[in-house]
């Protein structure tokens, strides 16, 4: 394995980590990944706690019924309880919800404004009023108003692969910036390291995150120091509006030309 692995590498690597069945670059990248990757961190967790509760359940009294039923049974019940671990949330923390309150149309507020609009849970409990409607994909018609004219979108390809970014804001206060990103389907992002916080919210198509799974309207935020390379669904291409609080570096040849 050369360089620092993709999520994707990384998670189907894992039963392999457990095992020690990897050799010593495979191994010596697969850890290196998980140090900086909060997601993936997340997801060996959650291996791990599965693998405790299987064999639980395998070592509890026999019941009537297969083994297959008792140890499914057992895993619901855990989850029922919360004592399993809930996987990636697609929804912004708490703290995440103080942009709102001072500048409606800074650029962190656009996004959990846009994110309002896929978002009944979210809505019920921070309220509706700055809600951006959903309608109008891949941008929304209510997002698409607060953004600058389309023909000042100033699309960058260069060593992207396939996909293309255009900056439509910029936070005097902080620095941050505010980007429409377009990913065609069934595509890799090219493997990188973020500078500062990156939060990413999916206006269109799909998009997979080391273990998470995100649409439409899912909200997920990356610390920086991660590093990861996300891959699109097929089907269609991936629409996202990402807020950038630093720069990001690329891995391999694409550190020398972006």
């Amino acid at each position: 394995m050369m360089g620092v692995p993709t999520c994707q590498q990384v998670t189907a690597l894992l039963t392999e980590l457990e095992e020690g069945a990897l050799g010593p670059l495979a191994w010596a990248g697969v850890r290196f990944h998980l140090g900086l990757c909060p997601p993936c961190q997340a997801f060996l967790r959650s291996l791990r706690r599965a693998r405790v509760v299987a064999r639980d359940c395998l070592l509890e009294e026999p019941a009537p019924g297969p083994v297959a039923d008792r140890a499914l049974s057992g895993a619901l019940a855990l989850l029922r309880q919360g004592r399993l671990p809930a996987g990636p949330s697609h929804h912004p923390a708490p703290e995440a919800w103080r942009a709102l309150g001072t500048n409606p149309d800074a650029p962190a507020a656009l996004l959990l404004r846009a994110h309002l609009g896929w978002c009944g849970v979210c809505r019920a409990g921070q309220g509706a009023d700055l809600a951006l409607e959903a309608e109008g994909a891949p941008v929304p018609r209510s997002l698409r108003a607060l953004l600058p004219p389309e023909d000042q979108w100033h699309w960058v390809r260069r060593g992207l692969g396939g996909a293309r970014i255009a900056r439509v804001g910029m936070d005097a206060a902080t620095g941050a910036s505010l980007n429409l990103v377009q990913m065609p389907a069934a595509g890799l992002v090219p493997t990188h390291r973020h500078l500062g916080v990156e939060t990413t919210l999916v206006l269109a198509g799909g998009l997979q995150d080391g273990p998470a799974d995100l649409r439409a309207g899912d909200w997920i935020s990356h610390a920086a120091g991660t590093c990861h390379g996300p891959e699109t669904l097929p089907g269609e291409a991936c629409w996202a509006l990402v807020l950038l609080e630093g720069p990001l570096q690329f891995t391999g040849w694409r550190r020398w030309v972006t």
